[in-house]
């Protein structure tokens, strides 16, 4: 067993297929292939079902994932901690600038605030957060105006690195008089009578939650929306909804509520980190070994 092997399975089950996996690591697919065979020979048994539309992992696999996650965390860390050491001694402070890829929404000021404090923090760097379009911050990340883009959901461009951080569950973001507001668990079934709001400017960018959720089986009515008064007229009176990442802290009482997905039925969905190609260096392997080892914290961060 080795480090390689069980960073393949991680990505491998992250992105959901094995050419997703060889894409961020740049290499073949029957190089992934080849290496996870390898483990399972080891391991004694099947880590994927993929016998179905998208690759599952077996109950071997999911009894090891995170061991296997954490095992690889904790190999860069060894690079990890000798940067540090490194830039300690630097007579200037580094400096991160970060997007995360979504529209603004409620308290995203104040969320990307905290955020940014924390990182600055933990990082001892200068690190700034804003939420951006993606094709917006696709022109800063080339210019040089920002290192790196936060997508939930895969992003795809010969371009680009794509290394996903960690794991989200899906959720539904309902108005105060949708039928569905009392359910604390909301299936695709139950969701289908009611619009769910499409922007193809932001999922035509990369794989989000809805066209992820699509894929999975939902059929809502897609509807069209691009303002913020046509969003707060479809949660209020259209009984319409939005899919996205399931967080209480969206919450927006009394107005509108964050209900979770059935996760039998929606998949969790990788939040990536994306980076020039070009760009990848000590700076970004330490903002990229940073945001995967401290994915969890920030997640309990968000959900306080």
């Amino acid at each position: 067993m080795n480090v390689r092997q069980l960073r393949y399975f991680h990505l491998s089950a992250a992105y959901g297929s094995f050419s997703a996996a060889a894409r961020a690591e740049g290499v073949s697919v029957q190089a992934v292939s080849k290496a996870l065979i390898e483990l399972e020979e080891e391991l004694g048994g099947s880590l994927f079902d993929r016998s179905g539309k998208r690759m599952r992992l077996t109950p071997l696999g999911e009894a090891t994932i995170e061991k296997a996650q954490e095992a690889v965390e904790s190999f860069d860390a060894v690079t990890f901690a000798a940067h540090a050491f490194l830039e300690e001694s630097a007579a200037e402070r580094e400096e991160y600038h970060l997007a995360l890829i979504t529209p603004p929404f409620a308290k995203h000021q104040l969320i990307t605030a905290s955020l940014s404090r924390l990182f600055s923090r933990m990082l001892r760097a200068d690190v700034t957060i804003r939420v951006a379009l993606g094709d917006e911050a696709m022109v800063d990340l080339e210019s040089g105006a920002l290192d790196a883009l936060f997508t939930v959901g895969a992003f795809v461009d010969p371009r680009c690195t794509c290394l996903p951080i960690g794991n989200v569950a899906v959720g539904a973001f309902v108005g105060r008089r949708h039928p569905l507001r009392r359910k604390e668990v909301i299936s695709f079934e139950e969701l289908a009578p009611y619009p769910v709001l499409h922007n193809q400017r932001i999922d035509g960018f990369n794989e989000t939650v809805l066209t992820t959720c699509l894929k999975e089986g939902l059929a809502s009515p897609l509807v069209e929306i691009s303002t913020d008064e046509e969003v707060a007229d479809f949660l209020e009176h259209d009984q319409g909804y939005i899919l996205g990442i399931y967080l209480k802290a969206l919450d927006i009482k009394p107005l509108a509520f964050m209900h979770r997905i059935d996760p039998a039925d929606a998949p969790t969905v990788p939040v990536c980190m994306v980076t020039l190609k070009d760009s990848r260096g000590a700076h970004f392997e330490r903002l990229d070994h940073f945001v995967r080892h401290e994915f969890k914290r920030l997640k309990g961060v968000l959900n306080e």
